[in-house]
């Protein structure tokens, strides 16, 4: 009775099934465009040094905005943003004619953790050491591989003050105005 029964009930279902018909066939479609590779950047301030006749003077500080590298291009193809830097020098003012420089060389950049935004492929294949920097331009952070999406990172800076380094320039009256800061300027690329 239990087979009959069974076999009644998968005769229901055919004759129930075989009385649909699909009621058409659509295909939807999207043209997806790649976008571009681009960086967003920014400088950083760094913290006084009172000079002490030693090399062990360091002015940090981090950039003053958090960094971003999005690539939207959908190729899966690497990229390098890569940096040079200008001397740091310390202007000319009324009374302090002279500039004063420290080589580029003793500013270094450390990238830091960068994160994947949501969607983005892992950060783990973007390569980003610290990088000493010099007046030729040379990679900052680079992924080799896919790293589509957008990353974000807030890098650190420190300049190694060196024993023998002068002090900033006075605008005006020395020991009566401002200092002049060093200054240097930092290009960015990125491809």
């Amino acid at each position: 009775m239990t087979r009959i029964g069974g076999l009644t009930a998968a005769a229901s279902l055919l004759l129930i099934t075989a009385g649909l018909a699909p009621a058409g066939a659509d295909t939807t479609s999207a043209a997806v465009s790649g976008g571009v590779l681009r960086a967003t950047t920014s400088g950083a301030t760094l913290s006084g040094v009172v000079l002490d006749g030693t090399n062990l003077q360091t002015a940090s500080g981090t950039a003053t905005s958090q960094w971003s590298i999005i690539d939207a291009r959908g190729t899966g193809a690497g990229w390098t943003l890569s940096v040079s830097a200008s001397n740091l020098t310390s202007a000319a003012g009324t009374s302090d004619t002279t500039p004063r420089m420290i080589p580029a060389t003793a500013l270094t950049i450390t990238p830091g953790t960068i994160t994947a935004g949501l969607g983005s492929d892992a950060a783990n294949g973007i390569i980003a050491p610290a990088l000493s920097l010099s007046g030729e331009s040379q990679a900052l952070v680079s992924a080799t591989g896919p790293a589509m999406g957008i990353y974000t990172l807030t890098p650190s800076f420190s300049l190694a003050i060196p024993a023998n380094a002068y002090r900033s320039n006075y605008s005006g009256a020395v020991g009566g105005s401002a200092l002049v800061p060093y200054t240097a300027t930092l290009t960015y690329t990125i491809g």
